[in-house]
């Protein structure tokens, strides 16, 4: 699980950085295939621009939304990280992937909100009148990671420990129980008379 997370992470910061240093800020699209194409904008919402103008004011004082983001972000991070190393020997495969992902996703929008005051997104889908919001690589982590979760929900997101009886030798025959004493002949007195009654 942590692994994965961390390989997405660097992945996703990689790719922020590339598109940083090489792509206009809100220049043109760059079409790949299939309505996928790449532009560099920026986020101060949640994921997939949602959120955009969420802020915090606190008496005298105003959280800006992205910082309660990336503060909400470590937090989720943190209990995350937490549930996974007391849980990870009962959780399925399946189950540690999707946490593994969202985990990532979580870290790596967390970076760029507590470093940057925003997010870096570069990946675009439009097909025709359909127009996606621009997201990144942390996005999609969270939102597979999501449907992974959902889908282990339904299969069983529990390993269940199996116990093996190992045959041993056979019991024992029950002993045989004694008659009870009064199944026994009566016997005779002593000095092998025996005593007749009196006419």
């Amino acid at each position: 699980m942590f692994v994965l997370a961390t390989v997405m992470v660097v992945i996703d910061q990689l790719s922020k950085t590339w598109v940083a240093r090489t792509l206009p800020l809100d220049g043109p699209d760059i079409p790949l295939t299939l309505g996928l194409g790449i532009t560099h904008t920026r986020n101060s919402g949640a994921a997939f621009g949602m959120l955009r103008n969420l802020e915090l004011r606190v008496g005298g004082f105003v959280i800006d939304g992205t910082v309660l983001l990336g503060l909400l972000s470590l937090l989720v991070s943190v209990g995350l990280i937490v549930y996974m190393s007391r849980n990870a020997r009962r959780l399925t495969l399946l189950t540690r992937t999707a946490l593994g992902l969202v985990l990532a996703g979580a870290i790596g929008n967390m970076i760029d909100r507590l470093r940057l005051g925003y997010v870096i997104d570069f990946i675009h889908f439009k097909v025709g009148s359909f127009d996606f919001p621009v997201f990144n690589v942390a996005d999609s982590c969270v939102v597979v990671g999501a449907g992974l979760l959902i889908l282990s929900s339904f299969l069983g997101g529990e390993r269940h420990s199996h116990t093996t009886t190992v045959a041993g030798p056979p019991p024992p025959p029950p002993r045989r129980r004694a008659q009870p004493l009064e199944d026994y002949p009566e016997l005779p007195p002593f000095g092998g008379r025996t005593s007749e009654p009196s006419e």
